[in-house]
């Protein structure tokens, strides 16, 4: 007969999985099962893991609940702050958001995706000088990680701060690690092309991000097609 502590051992294996795997129902129903089975040591691991399962199926109040009696077990496990900070960003509290990336890196100073994601706070409140700061640390934190999004999001930083050449240098390299998944690059720098009246490369990359975007129905390829449009016209 199995010993209660290899049952444990086999399901948190098996729900860490299915978070991998994205399966969020199947992993709920695990660390459900997992709670009584928790020695207390693991309690606030597994709170968490269902608190995840959670946020991933948009049962936020729910996840709150959980993520606070992780947090309560275990003061300082940053993960919880991280995960509560993205229920933050869903339900429109960005105020706590930013409460919550602050502290999940006063926890773990070396979370890449905090600084990210409290970069993009800071962006939408026009706090573009902390946006760079921030993103500039994800990408060092990420070293030997090919990573885009803190390069977009810097550029994009960048671009409201009216530094150009910086900002194209940052989709640059965001399309020369990964031409396809970096696509919304060649539209932001078409727009940057656009500030500096430069039609041609504009036009290059308007049509490229048509080509690599999996989103044709999209807002920004709508608006790459009108942009395209209105440049023939003036040709």
């Amino acid at each position: 007969m199995a010993q209660p502590d290899s049952d444990f051992k086999s399901l948190i294996a098996q729900a860490e999985l299915a978070l991998v795997n994205e399966e969020w129902q199947y992993a709920l129903n695990l660390f459900e099962q997992l709670l009584p089975l928790a020695p207390d040591t693991e309690r606030a691991e597994v709170l968490k893991g269902r608190g995840v399962a959670l946020l991933k199926l948009e049962r936020y109040e729910e996840a709150i609940a959980v993520l606070e009696k992780a947090q309560n077990l275990e003061p300082g496990k940053a993960e919880v702050y991280l995960y509560r900070a993205l229920i933050c960003e869903n339900i429109g509290d960005f105020e706590g958001a930013l409460a919550f990336y602050n502290r999940t890196i006063e926890l773990k100073p070396e979370d890449a995706e905090a600084y990210f994601r409290r970069g993009g706070i800071y962006f939408q409140n026009h706090q573009f000088e902390e946006t760079v700061t921030d993103n500039t640390r994800a990408i060092e934190l990420h070293t030997g990680v090919a990573v885009t999004g803190p390069y977009i999001a810097r550029g994009l930083a960048y671009h409201q701060l009216e530094q150009y050449p910086e900002a194209l240098k940052d989709y640059s390299h965001a399309l020369e690690i990964d031409p396809r998944g970096a696509a919304d690059a060649y539209f932001y720098r078409a727009l940057i092309y656009m500030d500096l009246e430069k039609a041609l490369p504009a036009r290059a990359d308007l049509q490229a991000f048509l080509l690599m975007t999996d989103d044709l129905d999209g807002l920004l390829a709508t608006q790459a097609q009108e942009i395209i449009e209105a440049l023939d016209n003036e040709a």
